[in-house]
């Protein structure tokens, strides 16, 4: 078994490409018109939905274009491995990118945020 690919959502259609193309350097290879009949028997919402289709060796993301908002606390997110990890951590410094750093004992972990708020558990690539 393999993952696929990855559906999350963002509230702009502008800040996922600033984002997931922009900053993270994902190809944006497909966009797509989901009809209000297919949205509503997959998520029960019946609208029609745009989805950007974001991809690089071994990572697509689908990004649906929406308003929707996730209950507090969210714990959903997807982790990616960088090629380089300083690159990234200073190009955050450079942006309106959020980073956010856990800490407990010897043990660190960072995640992006996008500009909806979704979680991105960054690592570096050994």
């Amino acid at each position: 078994m393999e993952l696929n690919h990855i559906g999350i959502t963002n509230k702009n259609e502008k800040q996922a490409l600033q984002f997931y193309q922009d900053f993270l350097g994902l190809e944006k290879t497909r966009e797509i018109l989901l009809p209000p009949e297919l949205s509503e028997q997959l998520f029960s919402l019946s609208q029609e939905i745009k989805v950007l289709v974001f991809e690089k060796p071994g990572i697509k993301i689908e990004v649906f274009i929406s308003d929707f908002q996730h209950a507090n606390p969210n714990f959903t997110h997807f982790g990616i491995m960088l090629d380089n990890f300083a690159e990234v951590t200073e190009k955050v410094q450079r942006s309106h990118v959020g980073l956010v750093v856990g800490k407990h004992k010897d043990k660190t972990v960072y995640f992006l945020k996008d500009y909806s708020g979704n979680l991105i558990e960054i690592k570096q690539k050994s």
